[in-house]
């Protein structure tokens, strides 16, 4: 109950407080932070990180990924009356697959591949603080976070046009073989074993 109080306490000070604040040239600002070179992990399997990866790609061997949360929240601005949105990235991990050996041209090309997707993020990153609301007044913070969420995966379908099939096969084919030779290629799954 106390925390309750003190919530509200807080709430009605910082809206006091804002009533007294100008108004901000934007009343909602979007940030990004950057994101950060990624921990490599090349500890597991092209077998682990397909399961791992199942459902955030499409089908077939992954020979590497890059993985991070994403956290978006709306914030209060501090010196005006308005809101920033800013989208964080918590603990990037980038991973080839084990049965690349550092220095091969295989472990090159899957390192490669994942650091485009490492400028993706940075790129999107970049758009994301470009974004405007397009609603000047009248927005509460949950109809301006959805906002903020579906800008987010509209930039995100980056990474999916990235990982083309076109893509997958040059990595395949690659290096003379030795993709091929060190991880067998996973079966497609066909259509209509694709749970829905």
């Amino acid at each position: 109950m106390k925390s309750m109080l003190a919530l509200m306490l807080a709430s009605a000070c910082f809206h006091a407080r804002a009533a007294d604040l100008p108004p901000c040239d934007k009343a909602v600002r979007f940030t990004a932070a950057w994101f950060a070179d990624p921990e490599v992990d090349t500890t597991k399997p092209a077998a682990e990180l397909t399961k791992i990866g199942a459902g955030v790609s499409h089908s077939g061997t992954q020979l590497g990924h890059v993985v991070v949360e994403t956290k978006l929240a709306v914030t209060p601005q501090t010196m005006c009356q308005g809101v920033v949105v800013r989208l964080d990235y918590i603990k990037p991990v980038l991973r080839v697959a084990s049965e690349f050996p550092p220095g091969s041209c295989a472990y090159a090309r899957v390192m490669n591949h994942e650091q485009t997707h490492v400028r993706i993020h940075r790129d999107i990153a970049r758009q994301f603080r470009e974004l405007t609301y397009p609603w000047s007044t009248g927005s509460n913070s949950a109809a301006i976070l959805a906002y903020a969420k579906l800008e987010l995966d509209r930039l995100m379908q980056a990474q999916v046009r990235f990982d083309s099939p076109e893509e997958y096969a040059k990595n395949f084919s690659a290096c003379g073989g030795e993709i091929t030779r060190l991880v067998k290629p996973a079966a497609p799954t066909r259509p209509e074993q694709t749970p829905r």
